[in-house]
C-alpha cells in the first residue's frame, strides 16, 4: 500500500471528542498539519503546526502519528470512510489517554 494517497492533505477536518473538539488542517505538502480547539474564534491565530506521518492500515483508515513541541505523543486511526477516530495521546506528565470519535471533513 505504499502507493496509496493519504486523503487529508489539503482539507481541514473536524475532531469531535464530545466535550473536546478540534480543527485540523493538512498542509498540501503532505507532512505537516495545524491544529487548534474547534472553539477557537481566530483559527490561523490558536494553530500550533506540528510535522505527522501518515501510514495506511487499509483502504480508508490510516494511523496517523506526531509529537508536539511539549512533548505529547498523538497517534489518531482515522477512518475515512465511517467518519470515526480513535485517539491515543500520552501527555508530558505520562498521563494516558484513549478518545474515540467523530471525524468529518470541514471543506
Amino acid at each position: 500500500m505504499s502507493d496509496v494517497v493519504f486523503p487529508a492533505i489539503g482539507h481541514i477536518y473536524r475532531a469531535d471528542y464530545g466535550e473536546l473538539a478540534y480543527r485540523v488542517a493538512f498542509a498540501d505538502d503532505g507532512s505537516t498539519l495545524r491544529w487548534a480547539e474547534d472553539k477557537a474564534a481566530d483559527f490561523d491565530a490558536a494553530a500550533k503546526t506540528e510535522t505527522y506521518q501518515a501510514i495506511p492500515v487499509r483502504p480508508g483508515v490510516f494511523m496517523v502519528t506526531w509529537r508536539e513541541a511539549d512533548g505529547t505523543t498523538v497517534t489518531h486511526v482515522e477512518d475515512f470512510e465511517n467518519g470515526i477516530l480513535h485517539a491515543a495521546i500520552t501527555l508530558p506528565d505520562h498521563t494516558f489517554l484513549t478518545l474515540p470519535g467523530k471525524w468529518t471533513r470541514l471543506d
